[in-house]
């Protein structure tokens, strides 16, 4: 896990050095280009400089993660930089790789590489927005109790994740049908097109969850490859509050955050706690500032001893028992490395699909595999999977029921590829293909 890639220090933007030194690139460029006579271009340019500047002065210093303050380490928390994640970066790449692919096959069929890349920007945008909202709605218990500006603020901020894959896939879906109703091009065509670049964008995001520390794992028992996380991270948040942090065999009531203790391992930090078979407990940090404590737990793991945060063993019948960072577990319990797995799966059916397009029968088919394939995998990687709980009163997460939904609509549309006949352009594209 590596969430943070590297840091752009506060005090760059404290002292406008950023600023400063993106006012003398601006008029840097701007003068070269007028120097060479290219005064139109210079003045394109003046836009991008300008939403530059706001940027650097009103929205990146808002964006800024928090820090512990060295002078005052149980104090407030203080302004530590502008964060550049890996799981951006990720992003990123895939979106590169992805268009990549898009743009060399329409070069091999003689598709429209122009207009492709234009609907893989719409889809990207579009994309992203479905990934938040499908995000904000599973979690929207974290999110019900915030103002208005609150809400819009946190729904905004995905520097540290909090996209679902099924949310992009409707989203992008969406900009497909749009784009495609305006641009008049064979949808057949253009979906086969796109598919194994949609599949090698969710391969490599999910490099970027595994660096992020999202859609992790449950604890991996078995003498299997698994994954320690530190301490602060998604999934040890998730262990410490169910208990298995610390010792405690039991289930956790999600709405109220009551773990009924089933068992306690021996010599565990729960039974010397005094934590006993048929107790009810609360476990959660606290802090005076009641600020990020997981950040003051790091800090604490991290040299800062006289860090004032504890994990608090909350028991229904009996005094409170506070645990100091020393005694808490410096990483999370061995967990399923899902994100490799689903790296893994995405890349294998990327691979499939690229090499299936030259021997496809009818265009269409290459989609409709993605459409067939991917939800089997997901539903199978979601069983080892502890970040999502079971909806409408089963044991099926919200993404194993959209699975059901996805593979149904894929295998109607495998079916319907198969029988409706292709439209003209669908055809010249088809057999112009089969003759490169």
């Amino acid at each position: 896990m590596r969430q943070t890639l590297f840091t752009i220090d506060h005090f760059l933007f404290e002292n406008y050095w950023i600023l400063i030194a993106w006012l003398v690139f601006g008029l840097a460029f701007l003068g070269f280009q007028m120097f060479r006579g290219k005064t139109g271009d210079a003045w394109s340019f003046t836009p991008v400089y300008v939403v530059g500047a706001v940027l650097i002065l009103f929205v990146f210093p808002r964006l800024e993660m928090p820090g512990i303050n060295s002078a005052d380490p149980n104090g407030p928390l203080v302004p530590d930089g502008l964060a550049i994640r890996g799981y951006g970066l990720c992003l990123l790449l895939a979106m590169t790789i992805g268009f990549g692919l898009v743009l060399y096959r329409c070069r091999q069929i003689g598709l429209d590489g122009d207009k492709m890349l234009s609907l893989c920007f719409w889809m990207v945008v579009v994309g992203l927005i479905g990934a938040r909202l499908f995000y904000v709605i599973q979690k929207f218990d974290s999110f019900s109790d915030l103002g208005p500006r609150e809400l819009l603020l946190k729904m905004v901020d995905m520097t540290s994740g909090g996209l679902v894959v099924y949310g992009s896939l409707i989203g992008g879906v969406i900009a497909i049908v749009v784009f495609l109703y305006i641009q008049k091009l064979p949808w057949r065509t253009v979906v086969d097109v796109l598919a194994p670049g949609m599949i090698i964008g969710l391969a490599i995001g999910r490099i970027g969850c595994l660096m992020n520390g999202c859609c992790y794992g449950g604890v991996c028992d078995a003498e299997l490859p698994g994954i320690f996380f530190p301490a602060g991270s998604a999934p040890y948040v998730d262990q410490l509050r169910s208990g298995e942090l610390l010792g405690v065999e039991g289930t956790l009531d999600e709405k109220t955050s009551l773990v009924t203790v089933e068992s306690v391992i021996k010599n565990s930090v729960a039974e010397e706690s005094g934590v006993k078979a048929g107790d009810q407990i609360r476990i959660y940090l606290t802090h005076q500032q009641m600020d990020d404590p997981m950040l003051r737990l790091r800090a604490a793991k991290n040299g800062f001893d006289q860090m004032k945060v504890n994990a608090v063993i909350d028991v229904d019948e009996g005094p409170a028992v506070f645990v100091p960072p020393a005694q808490l577990p410096d990483h999370s319990l061995k967990t399923h490395p899902t994100q490799i797995y689903s790296a893994i799966n995405a890349g294998l059916l990327c691979a499939f699909l690229w090499f299936y397009f030259p021997y496809r029968r009818n265009t269409g088919e290459v989609f409709a595999w993605l459409l067939i394939l991917y939800p089997i995998g997901r539903f199978v990687l979601e069983i080892i999977r502890q970040d999502e709980l079971g909806q409408f009163g089963t044991g099926f997460t919200i993404s194993q029921w959209v699975s059901f939904g996805v593979l149904v609509g894929g295998t109607a549309l495998m079916a319907y590829v198969r029988i409706v006949p292709q439209s003209p352009q669908d055809v010249e594209i088809f057999a112009g293909a089969v003759e490169k």
